[in-house]
């Protein structure tokens, strides 16, 4: 099919809870950047074939790319979940052969606990032991002891998404090294503007003169579990992913006035920072016996010696 000019040239794809929300602010702050609204789609995560122009434009160009303008050089997407799903990207790659990807790695003994907080905040997850969560892998591979909300199982192996180094090779291997981009989360908090700068001449653009690069952002749960379903629960209608805040924020509110700021405030509301908790001592040497080779990989990937995140 033709491509529109709306169609993203990159997309960050993951991993998840390795500071991708910030990065993505950063590129999205840059005038010369067409970023997504919201950042993460999920489009290509969601679908069973690929999409015909019409549904491209209307269920995902239209969406996401409504702001787009002739005026900027680069159109990109931040959906996390792309990474460790590669069907994704092979189907990206059908539509836009040269488009380019950001894939962001971190220590897994830190990544784990902040993205086990993020499943349940996102009622994707209702065991709230990481541990346990960890044990029911083999069962929930087989469709047992799922939480009754979680729209992807896959969402839930906790040993497969923490595998950077086999989803850092499977992207070299769809979309090539020469337009994949590896950004190691140490070095974005120690030297954003380098790690920026480096992106940007990745993704061939000019640099913006940014020099403000936000630190992380906290990790969240709800205050009541009833209160956040009501508010949150993904529906799917006709394969489509639906939040249903923004469901029936549009529903009461098509001109953004009062009645979503109500929402809007009960939402801020049910929201509570919080931190991860920490793994313990047996189940950090579950996860280091579990990822140790896949550590070496990635280090060898690129020719940067990891092994001391899984050290000690």
């Amino acid at each position: 099919m033709p491509r529109s000019p709306r169609f993203p040239d990159f997309f960050v794809v993951g991993a998840p809870r390795c500071g991708t929300t910030s990065f993505c602010k950063y590129l999205a702050r840059n005038p010369q950047v067409c970023f997504s609204q919201p950042k993460e789609p999920h489009y290509f995560t969601r679908l069973d074939r690929d999409p015909s122009e019409a549904e491209l434009e209307r269920d995902y160009l239209d969406r996401s790319f409504g702001h787009y303008q002739g005026a900027h050089r680069a159109v990109g997407e931040g959906s996390v979940s792309y990474l460790y799903l590669p069907d994704a990207i092979e189907r990206i790659r059908r539509i836009n052969p040269e488009a380019r990807f950001i894939a962001m790695v971190r220590n897994p003994l830190q990544m784990l606990p902040s993205y086990h907080l993020k499943m349940l905040y996102l009622l994707q997850e209702d065991e709230p032991d990481l541990g346990k969560a960890w044990a029911l892998e083999a069962a929930r591979a087989r469709g047992e002891r799922l939480p009754k909300l979680c729209l992807d199982p896959r969402l839930l192996m906790y040993s497969e998404v923490a595998k950077l180094g086999a989803q850092v090779q499977r992207l070299y291997d769809v979309a090539g090294r020469d337009r994949s981009h590896v950004v190691v989360f140490d070095d974005l908090a120690s030297d954003p503007l380098g790690v920026y700068r480096r992106a940007l001449g990745f993704l061939q653009l000019d640099d913006d003169g940014q020099t403000r690069f936000e630190r992380k952002y906290a990790s969240r749960i709800y205050r009541h579990r009833w209160l956040q379903r009501l508010l949150y629960v993904p529906a799917t209608r006709g394969g489509k992913v639906v939040d249903t805040l923004q469901r029936r924020t549009r529903k009461y509110n098509q001109d953004g006035t009062r009645r979503k700021s109500w929402i809007k405030r009960l939402v801020a509301w049910n929201r509570i920072a919080a931190s991860p908790t920490p793994l313990t001592p047996r189940m950090r040497a579950v996860v280091r016996d579990a990822l140790t080779p896949d550590v070496e990989h990635l280090s060898k990937l690129l020719d940067r010696d990891l092994r001391h995140w899984l050290a000690g």
